[in-house]
């Protein structure tokens, strides 16, 4: 299930102005001064933009609410925002440009934002595509073929080619396309807009987006906890402020704070900031995020939630959730060659500490080289499973470590535990020249 990010404003369009983007051109070019980077040599430029914060060397992004989810049996599409274009035209580039593609649209409401998209997505032109349309509110069909009117859009919703079925659903309903389960909930919104929570069996991610909560209390937000309970992700309205929310009650968007809330209560494991407020540039979205991880900081009590800002082309890939592996490439003499993949987090470190377990009560083995290359995330559950394996062998050597698990180890303070090489055969030369010194 790969969730990507096509739209993530709300209410209006907000590009980058030319201000905007000369003020970043300057702060990069400031640091590089300051950091005497060589402007002639293209690779330490590369390295050098790429350290750059990412409100420097990209954007959020300016177009509205649109959010695609691919599995191996289909494509999802939640709202048809101005960011709809733009996942029509990468969809020209496949079956969609030739007429045999297929996908499901799913409408959390029809305010402007979430629909004015429509009408430029190309593949719902293309004869042979095929889409159905889901949603809750009775007159969403009667909204996406009257704003194609020739009053104001020039093409009419006729010339659209491709085989549209709109079907209308009842809140809760359980919806199976594409592998997926999806039902919906509606929120406090002016006219209701409706959550989606999409799930595979094996993970889960809400999209939340357009709520106001006006009442925090437990009574209250029961229900919204008991819908977002245990996701993996939960795409959340963080348009305003806590204050803001206050002054412009009854608006229907809510924050990130109170976001950080809900999500810690309903153990979601990845909070993701979204429906961006148009005014605010790509600095002010940030200091939003910092404030959330602060805010989140001041209760030791639970496990907080990871953050994340919802940018364009943004993707979360969760179909590797629940699937750590550990593969035993080779046992020889006392040394043990394991290759990891995947998600080192809590439930990795249940996966390798009984594969680890295992692989002791059938080897006399006492050395043992892990390749790391393919481990996307290290949690702190992983780091401790790594110890604690490392306190049963003689020696353990990890090998071809991704840049950012290598600086998991080493804000864990724990990098001088382990020997550190580039390839395995590297590091079954050492440990052989290790052993014969020993001996």
């Amino acid at each position: 299930m790969l969730i990507k990010f096509w739209g993530v404003r709300g209410s209006i369009p907000a590009p980058l102005s030319s201000t905007q983007i000369q003020s970043k051109i300057m702060r990069s070019l400031k640091e590089a001064a300051v950091k005497q980077v060589d402007l002639s040599d293209p690779e330490a430029i590369e390295e050098f933009v790429a350290g750059l914060p990412l409100a420097v060397r990209g954007t959020v992004g300016g177009n509205t609410s649109c959010v695609s989810v691919a599995t191996p049996e289909g494509l999802v599409i939640f709202d048809a925002g101005t960011g709809m274009r733009e996942l029509g035209n990468a969809l020209m580039e496949g079956e969609f440009g030739q007429g045999k593609g297929e996908a499901s649209i799913f409408f959390t409401h029809t305010h402007w934002d979430h629909i004015h998209g429509f009408p430029f997505f190309r593949p719902a032109f293309v004869p042979g595509n095929r889409f159905t349309i889901y949603y809750v509110h009775p007159h969403v069909e009667r909204v996406v073929i009257e704003q194609m009117k020739a009053e104001w859009f020039p093409a009419s919703f006729k010339h659209l080619k491709a085989d549209l079925e709109f079907r209308q659903i009842e809140e809760g309903e359980i919806v199976k396309v594409a592998g997926l389960a999806i039902r919906g909930k509606a929120l406090q919104h002016p006219g209701i807009a409706y959550a989606y929570r999409v799930e595979n069996g094996v993970s889960a991610f809400v999209l939340a987006t357009d709520a106001e909560y006006k009442c925090l209390s437990a009574s209250h937000t029961k229900e919204y906890i008991d819908f977002f309970s245990g996701a993996d992700v939960l795409i959340f309205d963080a348009m305003f402020s806590v204050r803001d929310s206050i002054i412009r009650e009854d608006w229907g968007h809510s924050s990130a704070l109170i976001g950080a809330d809900i999500a810690r209560q309903a153990g979601v494991k990845q909070l993701v900031l979204f429906h961006h407020d148009p005014a605010a540039d790509d600095d002010e979205i940030w200091r939003v995020h910092q404030a959330t991880l602060e805010y989140l900081s001041q209760d030791f009590s639970t496990t907080p939630p990871e953050v994340l800002v919802a940018t364009e082309e943004l993707e979360m890939d969760l179909s590797d959730t629940h699937d750590f592996r550990v593969g035993t490439q080779q046992v020889m003499e006392d040394v043990a060659i394991l290759a990891l993949r995947g998600r080192f987090d809590a439930y990795g470190a249940e996966v390798f500490e009984a594969h680890f377990e295992e692989l002791l009560e059938r080897t006399n083995m006492s050395r043992i080289v892990l390749s790391m290359r393919d481990v996307t995330e290290l949690s702190m559950a992983g780091v401790k499973a790594l110890l604690e394996a490392r306190k049963q062998t003689y020696s353990m050597a990890l090998t071809g470590l991704p840049d950012h698990i290598h600086r998991v180890l080493e804000l864990a303070l724990t990098i001088d535990f382990f020997a550190i090489y580039d390839e395995v055969g590297i590091a079954l030369e050492a440990l052989n020249a290790s052993n014969n010194e020993r001996h």
